[in-house]
C-alpha cells in the first residue's frame, strides 16, 4: 500500500472470523463430531468444550476431546476440510454489514483467523464483503496469531493505532503481545466471563459498539 493511500487511513482494524464476524459454531460442532467418529472416538462435543479452550483451536479442541496426541493433526486436518467442502450456510451477524462497510471508509480492514483463508475469501465473496479486506490471513499462512498481528502493523505503519477484534481469549492475548488494542466481543464462542479473565481493553455487547469503541480510542489517542 503506498503512502499516499495509507494516509487516507486513520487505523488498522484485524478481525478473528469464526465467531466475529459469522457464526460457525454450528458447524464446528457438527463436524466435529463427524470427524470424531472417523477418528474412532464416540465423543460428542459441546458448546461448553469450546468455551472452556485456554487458546481458541482445532488442536486445543481436539485436546479437550481426549483425541490421542498422534491423531491431533489429522483431526484439524479433517475439520478445516469439511469447512473447505461443505457448502456456506452461516451468515453474518446481524449489524455487521454495516459496521465493516462503515469502518472500510476511514479503516484499514484485515482478518487473522483459525480457518482456511480460502473459506474466509469464499464466504465473503458470497456477502459481497470481500473488497472491505486489505489482508486475510488464515491457519494455512505460516505463523501464528500474534506473528501475524504483528506482521500486518509492520507492513502497513506502527504509527497507526491498531485494534485486533475477537470471541477467544488467544485473540486477546494475541493482540497483546502483538501490541495492538484487543476488543473482545459479546457475542462469540467463549463466554463473557472467560474473555473478562484475559483482560481486554474493551469488551463490545453487539457489532455496533465497535464503532464506538475504536473511534473514540482512536480520537483519544490523537489529543
Amino acid at each position: 500500500m503506498g503512502k499516499a493511500l495509507l494516509a487516507a487511513f486513520e487505523r488498522i482494524v484485524i478481525f478473528d472470523f469464526d465467531g466475529v464476524l459469522t457464526d460457525t459454531l454450528a458447524e464446528m460442532l457438527r463436524f466435529s463430531d463427524q470427524v470424531c467418529a472417523e477418528l474412532g472416538y464416540q465423543r460428542q462435543t459441546t458448546p461448553q468444550d469450546i468455551h472452556g479452550l485456554p487458546r481458541m483451536g482445532f488442536d486445543h479442541l481436539a485436546r479437550q476431546l481426549g483425541i490421542a496426541e498422534p491423531l491431533i493433526p489429522q483431526y484439524v486436518q479433517k475439520v478445516l476440510q469439511c469447512f473447505d467442502e461443505s457448502p456456506i450456510t452461516y451468515t453474518l451477524f446481524d449489524g455487521m454489514d454495516a459496521v465493516i462497510r462503515d469502518l472500510a471508509t476511514d479503516s484499514i480492514l484485515a482478518i487473522v483467523s483459525g480457518n482456511l483463508q480460502r473459506v474466509i475469501r469464499r464466504f465473503l465473496a458470497k456477502v459481497q464483503l470481500e473488497s472491505c479486506f486489505w489482508r486475510i490471513e488464515g491457519i494455512d499462512q505460516v505463523g501464528s496469531k500474534s506473528e501475524k498481528i504483528r506482521a500486518i502493523r509492520q507492513s502497513l505503519s506502527l504509527q497507526l493505532p491498531a485494534f485486533m477484534i475477537g470471541d477467544a481469549v488467544s485473540d486477546i492475548l494475541a493482540a497483546k503481545e502483538a501490541g495492538a488494542v484487543s476488543i473482545a466481543v459479546g457475542w462469540g464462542h467463549q463466554e463473557h466471563q472467560k474473555l473478562l479473565q484475559a483482560q481486554p481493553d474493551y469488551l463490545a455487547q453487539k457489532p455496533e459498539d465497535l464503532i464506538e469503541i475504536i473511534r473514540h480510542q482512536s480520537s483519544s489517542r490523537s489529543l
